[in-house]
């Protein structure tokens, strides 16, 4: 816990110095069923999450921090700190919207999760906005003991009634994503955890590891409830790993993911 209460001192320098240009800060907690990875799954199969707190500044930048937990049939603990630092922008038009950041991941060294293999990624998305279906196209770059090389396509559609319960805001977001990318940090995480006992053989790991290869492909349905600064997302979603390189990997996953959110 300790990068991430190290972070809430940050924000809070950032915030005492910095209000005039702040747009918004978000706290809250999120939940999720089954923690994965493009669909891969650590072998106890763990659900987790953890509160978060986030600061937007009005030129676009932003600072983000999240204290994972996770819970499986062995234990209940603290798991890693995400830090992400960003920037988003959007054009005069509203047809286009964009992304640039970073990810600092700081796992406790005997945590379980495929993804602890993982120390920092960058990411940078660009989605066309319309009436009818908004496309995301991205890529990204994961730093384990190698770099590993992503690329993702998104397909949605926001479907937004206003005065639910009088003064409510519910929003629904039907998404589709095809996420695409090289698997060294399987292979990193399957050396780190000293698996020597799958069937696959580090020759066959390290040949699969090297290929670009469709990772997976997600359907989820976001829904959106607004009262005023209070949000409540609920996010359920099915996804289709592909070119698995171990048995101990998930074949197909339905999980959900829970937000509750408020802005100050």
């Amino acid at each position: 816990m300790r990068p991430f209460i190290s972070l809430l001192l940050l924000l809070v320098c950032v915030l005492g110095r910095a209000q005039d240009s702040v747009t918004r800060v978000t706290i809250g907690v999120t939940a999720n069923t089954g923690l994965n990875y493009y669909g891969r799954v650590d072998s106890l199969h763990s659900s987790g999450g953890g509160p978060f707190v986030g600061v937007q500044f009005r030129n676009g930048l932003y600072l983000n921090g999240n204290a994972v937990f996770i819970h499986n049939a062995q234990q209940t603990r603290y798991a890693a700190t995400l830090i992400e630092g960003g920037y988003n922008f959007r054009n005069k038009k509203n047809t286009v919207a964009g992304n640039l950041s970073t990810t600092r991941y700081l796992y406790q060294g005997d945590i379980d999760l495929v993804q602890s293999a993982v120390k920092q990624s960058v990411t940078a998305s660009v989605t066309f906005l319309n009436k009818g279906v908004n496309v995301t196209l991205g890529g990204d770059v994961k730093f384990s003991g190698q770099a590993d090389p992503g690329a993702q396509m998104g397909l949605d559609h926001i479907i937004r009634w206003s005065g639910v319960f009088r003064s409510c805001v519910v929003v629904l977001d039907p998404s589709v994503y095809a996420y695409a990318g090289t698997q060294h940090f399987t292979q990193s995480w399957l050396q780190q955890k000293k698996f020597l006992f799958l069937p696959a053989g580090e020759e066959v790991l390290t040949s699969g590891s090297r290929r670009f290869d469709i990772l997976s492909y997600e359907l989820s349905l976001p829904m959106i409830l607004a009262y005023k600064k209070l949000q409540f997302i609920l996010s359920p979603a099915y996804v289709l790993p592909q070119h698995l390189l171990s048995d101990t990997e998930a074949k197909n996953l339905f999980y959900m993911t829970g937000i509750v959110k408020f802005t100050l």
